[in-house]
């Protein structure tokens, strides 16, 4: 059962997990009570000098329930003003605010008392969040909650808890108990010298409890890690920090924590920021201040939003509001507004948006006068260590030196050290300064990857599936790169490598997408013009098989009578309205967002696709405009239609079903066309996504670059092989007639094999073949004959046939649905 709250949605009984500890903190204990065994633990005796009594466990005769109340109004969606609590006896009810003082009385059904119910009682209107239940530790005289390990993962639709600081006792030398979180001393880590600060002086910034009942381990971490950055405990003299978690990790709930927190305290009586500016691309803005009324409740946070209506002028004019949300192309637009106004604290989300320093963006924020930065990025090297030191030099300059420098003894070491023939000094010089760089960076640099919320998600199963061209792709894809290699094709024009590749993957997706382009590049070609017209003579219609199509096709037929929706994703508008076409011809309702939607209307459109009663099968996406931040977890099923070079970019599209909320098992499928420029451009990522391993992730396996930059092997096509990526692994699996038998061995019998298979490898053979695909190695190979029970999961059975070759990869933890 949920309420109504500006909208949002929150589970009664994660609220009332919320709210227990808050109801236990300040309490009494009187010698009486411990004899009748109704005890009342004196938790917080340095927060309730008042000595106000309060209610900490549930006696035999009476109950308690946390609350939220307010004007009695008939709104439909309810704002509610204060927290509380209902003390029943009986029929005789008490509302009680959180300081003890009684709001009203009233008589009630205690029979009807649930979570949701609503009641109106001294002139204010009230709603139960849930009931109390405590462990009564007698020996302790303490008051333990009775609830889960890890705190409740529903969304919420009010407020969570009270708006004062809650905690377990702060007296000097006290055992801290596992609720509370409490930031780290700055007098153990920094000189009692520094900055005239005197330490003595200190006192304990504590996280309120309606934000760490809420937060999980490793935000709990996060949190910390933040904290320790921005106060220049990390690295002397330098105030950022680098947020690098993958997609799904709570990276917006960690700095609402850590805002809300700073906010209203710090180590020295006062709060350290009085105004924070959170800088992110547009259409995350709404999701931003959802965020904060989702986590805060809207009577505790005023989030300004700066757009066309709201300027940021507008924002020093409100002096409830302490947090300004602006996306970057309305902070580019408003810098003059902006500048003048003084922020304490910088964050940019999707801050890899940064990674070039000449765009204007980053060299407005880099004047900004605010030394404390965070920088929130799942992906924070995209395409090249140059990159990532602008990132590092924005959010602590100088820390790695002047950009050529960087390079000189940085970059070009490592770089050096995965070309293919690489000696072995600079493969040794090369990773001691990948060390070196590690070493240099990782206090401020935070990364974590979704295998840490594994436990609090379904399964993942994610699929790179291969499938060979049909006739049709085949000659058109011919076509294409003969005018590449032969000049006399078109002997008056000249075509760009940019042309070809273009063409080359619309042909991968459909054939009908390149021929129906006026302006590609074979229009005037003869042989072009016969291939269309023995085309339209044999009647070639949507039936004949045509690769990634028909797959699409047959996943879409197999859900129509399931509970399942599917994600599809394509960086392309055209191949997006081609695919709303098999849409509407399977007769199947769809959502679509592309760059063409209003940020305003994209909200609603995710909601509505979200909600189980929506009737929508397909979220027709499109990976540009919306690949970075939303949360889809209405669909289980999520198909990458085509790849971008940069593997950020497909990461963060294929990141937008396994998150917060997912409920079913979850499948993603990566679609790539056998020997064609799509598997080449894979092989590339693979590459580029070692080199994050290797300087982020401290996980430094041994990587190679592909040498995939001439374009003559770009655009070779390879048509004697069910995949070109499992060939150049040199698997020994190759040599199996069922690939099934490998997948079905033990981890252990795995390793053997791979161990067994690299010895038998030359040296030589491997630094120009084994593709740094580690993570591909130890993923389940499959190849035909496929297992009809696989597939029948896979819902591809009926075009098994049309598949050549699958890596398949499973997250399985013991997943509790009810977290």
């Amino acid at each position: 059962m949920s309420y109504e709250n500006n909208g949002l949605n929150i589970p009664i009984r994660s609220t009332a997990k919320v709210l227990s500890f808050f109801n236990r903190s300040k309490e009494v204990i009187t010698e009486n009570e411990v004899k009748n065994d109704s005890v009342i633990s004196e938790c917080d005796t340095e927060l309730n000098t008042n000595k106000n009594k309060r209610p900490c466990a549930e006696s035999n005769n009476k109950l308690i329930f946390n609350v939220v109340f307010g004007k009695v109004t008939t709104k439909k969606h309810k704002t509610w003003d204060n927290d509380g609590y209902l003390e029943v006896s009986g029929k005789n009810a008490i509302l009680k605010d959180q300081d003890g003082s009684i709001v009203g009385r009233t008589t009630v059904n205690p029979q009807s008392l649930d979570e949701g119910f609503r009641l109106i009682m001294g002139g204010k209107e009230v709603e139960i969040i849930g009931r109390v239940t405590h462990d009564i530790n007698l020996a302790n005289n303490t008051c333990k909650s009775i609830e889960d390990k890890e705190p409740p993962r529903k969304k919420f639709k009010t407020s969570i808890t009270g708006s004062r600081l809650l905690g377990v006792s702060l007296k000097k030398n006290s055992e801290l108990t596992s609720e509370a979180l409490i930031m780290p001393s700055l007098s153990n880590k920094l000189d009692s010298t520094s900055d005239n600060i005197n330490l003595e002086n200190e006192q304990q910034v504590s996280v309120d409890a309606c934000l760490t009942n809420v937060l999980r381990p490793h935000q709990r971490d996060g949190v910390i890690f933040l904290y320790e950055c921005i106060m220049g405990i990390k690295v002397e003299n330098n105030y950022g920090a680098i947020l690098a978690d993958e997609m799904g990790l709570g990276k917006t709930l960690q700095c609402i924590t850590l805002i809300w927190t700073l906010l209203k305290k710090g180590p020295f009586g006062k709060p350290i920021l009085k105004r924070v500016i959170i800088v992110t691309p547009s259409s995350l803005c709404s999701n931003w201040k959802k965020e904060f009324i989702h986590w805060l409740g809207s009577h505790r946070i005023f989030p300004f939003i700066a757009d066309s209506k709201n300027k940021p002028l507008n924002f020093k004019r409100q002096p409830r509001s302490q947090v300004l949300i602006i996306s970057y192309e309305m902070f580019v637009r408003s810098y003059e507004e902006i500048k003048d106004i003084k922020f304490d604290l910088i964050i940019c989300d999707e801050g890899h948006r940064l990674k070039n320093s000449n765009i204007q963006a980053a060299k407005l924020l880099q004047e900004m006068d605010c030394k404390k930065r965070i920088l929130l990025s799942g992906t924070p090297i995209q395409n090249d260590l140059q990159e990532f030191y602008t990132l590092v030099n924005f959010v602590n300059p100088v820390i790695l030196g002047s950009s050529t420098e960087y390079k000189h003894y940085y970059e070009d070491p490592i770089i050096a050290s995965q070309c293919p023939y690489a000696t072995e000094d600079a493969q040794s010089l090369g990773k001691e300064r990948a060390q070196e760089l590690r070493d240099a960076t990782s206090p401020f640099i935070l990364r974590r990857t979704q295998e840490i919320i594994s436990k609090y998600l379904p399964q993942k199963n994610e699929m790179v599936i291969f499938c060979h061209l049909s006739k049709r792709q085949k000659n058109l894809y011919s076509l294409v790169i003969d005018t590449w290699f032969d000049n006399t094709i078109l002997p008056e024009k000249k075509v760009s490598p940019l042309t070809i590749i273009t063409a080359l993957k619309k042909i991968c997706n459909h054939p009908d997408l390149f021929t129906n382009d006026k302006d590609n590049i074979l229009n005037n070609n003869p042989m072009f013009l016969q291939l269309i017209k023995n085309d339209n003579s044999s009647n070639v219609n949507e039936t004949e098989y045509c690769g990634k199509i028909t797959l699409v096709r047959c996943l879409m037929r197999n859900i129509k009578n399931t509970n399942e929706k599917i994600v599809l994703v394509s960086y392309y508008t055209q191949t997006l309205d081609f695919l709303e076409t098999i849409c509407n011809a399977e007769g199947l309702k769809f959502c679509r967002l592309d760059g063409s939607t209003q940020n305003v209307s994209r909200m609603k459109i995710i909601e509505q696709f979200n909600c189980k009663t929506d009737d929508s099968k397909i979220f027709l996406l499109s990976a540009k405009a919306g690949g970075v931040g939303l949360n889809l977890p209405g669909a289980s099923r999520l198909i990458l239609f085509d790849s971008d070079w940069n593997p950020a970019s497909d990461a963060q599209a294929m990141a937008r079903i396994w998150r917060q909320g997912q409920k079913k098992n979850v499948y993603i499928y990566r679609l790539l066309m056998s020997g064609t420029i799509e598997e080449k451009i894979y092989q590339r990522q693979i590459s580029k996504t070692n080199l994050s391993e290797i300087v982020v992730d401290a996980n430094n396996l041994s990587s190679l670059k592909l040498s995939a930059n001439e374009l003559k092997d770009l655009f070779t096509l390879t048509l004697n092989t069910d995949s070109l990526t499992h060939d150049l692994m040199n698997c020994t699996c190759n040599d199996q007639t069922n690939l099934n038998e490998l997948s079905d061995k033990s981890e252990d019998t795995k390793m053997n094999t791979k161990e067994n298979n690299t010895e038998n490898i030359s040296k030589k053979e491997q630094s120009q073949q084994n593709l740094t695909i580690n993570q591909l190695l130890d993923w389940q190979h499959y190849r035909q004959p496929f297992s009809d029970v696989m597939m029948q999961e896979l819902m591809l059975k009926q075009v098994s046939k049309n598949i050549s070759f699958i890596f398949k990869n499973s997250i399985t933890e013991k997943y509790d649905s009810t977290i």
